[in-house]
């Protein structure tokens, strides 16, 4: 286990520093890369599989997919830049040190309504985050047209905060499971206070 944690954190840094000299404005996307590579890794060498886990390693892959395709095909319109990277830093060592042990407590959650109820806040995440692609009016039943993206403001941020929500959810009744909301909670503040995935 001694050796999982070195690693997780020997990536997450190599992830950092790599990006840190490549972008000249250091953008978000670090975080999403060292999360899906210390899942990727993590989940079949600890082999618990059951719902959270399972619906966890589904949570990060589908939003690291669309993490990536917004940083790198649909940027120009949101803030992606980071303020006070050092920060956002210690943000990505803390959840990727949490990843393992997630996983390998996932089978003792004393409560699964609320990993049910998870699911259901991400997808709601989803919805809200794609929601921003739209910006046309929607065709509705046939009937009429309606602009739903108009009033709804910076509904990627809302989106990125229900997943933090959905995340919260999934690990409540977890073993300790306020170790892992504390840092999500500062993630949600953090993105709150440097504005990331608002409008442009």
């Amino acid at each position: 286990m001694s050796y999982l944690l070195i690693g997780n954190l020997l990536m997450t840094l190599f992830v950092f520093l790599f990006f840190n000299f490549k972008e000249q404005n250091m953008t978000y996307i670090h975080l999403n890369i060292s999360t899906m590579i210390v899942v990727l890794t993590n989940y079949p060498l600890l082999g618990h599989a059951n719902f959270i886990s399972k619906t966890f390693v589904l949570f990060i892959g589908s939003i690291d997919v669309i993490h990536l395709y917004l940083r790198y095909y649909h940027s120009d319109n949101y803030n992606i830049y980071i303020r006070y990277k050092w920060f956002h830093l210690l943000l990505a060592l803390l959840f990727n040190i949490s990843i393992p042990f997630i996983i390998m407590h996932s089978d003792k959650s004393v409560y699964l309504s609320s990993a049910y109820l998870s699911v259901s806040f991400f997808i709601i995440g989803l919805i809200m985050y794609q929601l921003s692609e739209v910006n046309r009016t929607v065709k509705w039943f046939q009937f009429e047209y309606l602009n739903i993206y108009k009033y709804i403001n910076h509904p990627k941020r809302i989106g990125e905060y229900l997943f933090a929500i959905s995340f919260m959810l999934l690990v409540l009744f977890l073993p300790k499971g306020y170790l892992y909301i504390i840092p999500t909670i500062f993630y949600i503040i953090y993105l709150k206070s440097s504005s990331l995935f608002k409008n442009q």
